[in-house]
């Protein structure tokens, strides 16, 4: 259960660091999972293949959408587990959805940039799990605080444009000021608005930041009668999701599933989501 200055936190600076929220004795039980299950997914080959470009960014990471079924006994418990869930819930409302269940590898940095943004007063985020010890030499994940806030977010888009190095501020990015270290020991949970400016850049030369990452995608729900604007936005963003025929919950996960992550299953199917079928607005 966050405390009401957590929750302040979130909304005012646009995430949340809960450190050691699992043991190591736990992270390490993970950690294996997901090594294991990452090497079944790419049949047996011993490391992902990631592209980078000249500067060390990824072109290209290992992600498996949704991942969580490649060893269900791990992972599925982190989808009840009330150290992420009931968070989830207090961030985003008891009505939230559970939209995605994703692990990847990334093999160099990420520029900045920020995720899906939706319309004011609506909230999509992730619980995220880095199993790496992760410094600012590492990559560890850099972020605006407060970037989620869109007269900010407008601001930088202004200053600083498409986030390269030649911005209207003229200072390298690596020397913005505002950014902030999210220094992760193995154990922490890190909540995020989707919306805030967030990066992974290792400072150290020559390094090539590997990250491993657990994540859980979640959205705020939503009516018609409540909001017409927030609801066609909604649909129009889990059918993004259902694209292929893309299965998000699966049968083994719905058969599973403990009390606080069925809940948010079946708010999902309610509206038509998670089985590999768009959602009709009209």
């Amino acid at each position: 259960m966050l405390t009401e200055e957590q929750v302040r936190h979130f909304e005012t600076l646009g995430f949340l660091q809960c450190r050691q929220s699992f043991s190591q004795e736990e992270v390490a039980r993970l950690s294996n999972a997901f090594d294991d299950a990452m090497k079944r997914a790419r049949g047996g080959t011993p490391e992902p293949i990631l592209e980078q470009d000249d500067d060390g960014y990824t072109r290209a990471s290992q992600d498996e959408i949704p991942f969580f079924h490649q060893d269900p006994d791990v992972f599925y418990p982190l989808l009840d587990d009330p150290r992420i869930m009931e968070p989830l819930a207090q961030l985003l409302g008891d009505d939230f959805l559970l939209a995605m269940h994703s692990a990847v590898i990334y093999g160099g940095g990420t520029k900045w940039h920020h995720d899906v943004v939706a319309p004011e007063g609506f909230t999509t985020m992730r619980a995220a799990m880095y199993l790496d010890r992760l410094g600012p030499d590492d990559g560890c994940l850099t972020i605006m605080p407060g970037s989620h806030l869109k007269e900010y977010r407008d601001a930088l888009v202004r200053g600083l444009g498409s986030f390269d190095n030649q911005n209207s501020l003229g200072v390298p990015l690596n020397d913005v000021p505002g950014q902030y270290d999210l220094v992760n020991e193995p154990g922490d949970v890190i909540f995020m608005n989707h919306k805030l400016y967030h990066c992974s850049i290792g400072r150290r030369a020559g390094v090539t930041p590997a990250r491993r990452i657990l994540r859980v995608t979640c959205v705020q729900n939503t009516s018609r009668e409540k909001n017409e604007e927030h609801y066609r936005w909604l649909i129009e963003h889990l059918n993004g999701m259902t694209h292929d025929g893309r299965t998000i919950y699966g049968a083994d996960l719905i058969a599973g599933a403990g009390p606080l992550c069925r809940a948010a299953i079946e708010r999902g199917v309610a509206l038509g989501f998670g089985m590999g079928e768009l959602i009709g607005l009209d």
